[in-house]
């Protein structure tokens, strides 16, 4: 273990040593070579008759030329900026002059025709038809003649105006459209009355149940007339019945039936006769 020990501090040492070595060197090799460039820069700088002393003062003159150069540089492209925008400034002084002009002759050309051409009335009117009848056509022509004139006078007319103003006529029938049907749906959203909440149905009673006696009761017999009172199969729960008639008597309000063939009536009851 000692001896590895004592072999790896022997190796470190001797790198150590040649590490130092190698340092020196360098820095005696860069030494000479800043020695070196040192000498070419003075002769550089004796062939050209400057000192050595002299370097500082010529790199100062180079940098205030160079200041120099650029503050003329944007002095120049100040002054060429500038000329550019007031060229540009007069170019568009001068085509707002011209425009001017044109629009201002354009309309004076268009007033004075509106000038020169009048509304025709009664009088051209009249005219026309007369120069129709001296040229021997008929006034139904000549008043055709002077309608056709008086259309072609408002198109004219229209075309005058519209040139005079410079703009074109705005289009109003689909803003109308548009404002009249807003109206007619409020108008029909107003009439329809809101219909009256429907009350829910009452809830409907239970029926009473029936018992078995009603469901087994048989159907009711015709009640027989008042004379056929007290006879078989009359009900138990009908009213009582009428007394019978006493042999020989009638009841209140009967007569006595006659015979036809003209004998008199008997007044045996039936079961007598019968025996």
């Amino acid at each position: 273990m000692t001896r590895a020990a004592d072999s790896v501090g022997e190796s470190v040492k001797t790198g150590l040593v040649g590490l130092r070595r190698r340092a020196v060197e360098a820095g005696k090799a860069g030494a000479e070579a800043t020695v070196g460039a040192a000498q070419a820069a003075e002769k550089k700088l004796g062939e050209r008759g400057l000192a050595p002393g002299q370097l500082g003062e010529a790199l100062a003159g180079t940098a205030e030329n160079a200041r120099k150069e650029a503050l003329n540089a944007r002095k120049e492209a100040a002054k060429s900026t500038k000329g550019s925008r007031k060229k540009v400034a007069r170019k568009a002084k001068k085509t707002r002059k011209e425009l001017a002009k044109s629009g201002g002759a354009a309309r004076r050309e268009a007033l004075e025709r509106l000038e020169e051409l009048r509304k025709p009335g009664r009088r051209a009117k009249k005219a026309a038809i007369r120069a129709a009848k001296a040229a021997g056509e008929s006034k139904r022509k000549g008043r055709k003649e002077f309608k056709s004139a008086k259309k072609d006078f408002r198109a004219a007319v229209l075309d005058a105006k519209v040139a005079a103003k410079g703009e074109k006529k705005s289009r109003r029938w689909p803003w109308i459209i548009g404002l009249a049907a807003v109206a007619a749906g409020a108008a029909a959203v107003l009439r329809q009355k809101p219909e009256p909440p429907v009350a829910p149905a009452p809830p409907r009673a239970p029926e009473p149940a029936k018992t078995d006696a009603a469901k087994t009761a048989p159907p009711s017999v015709v009640s027989p007339p008042a004379g056929a009172a007290g006879t078989k199969g009359s009900p138990a729960g009908d009213a009582p019945a009428a007394p019978k008639p006493t042999p020989g008597k009638h009841a209140a309000g009967d007569a006595p039936k006659v015979p036809q063939n003209g004998s008199q009536p008997s007044n045996k009851p039936s079961s007598e006769k019968k025996n």
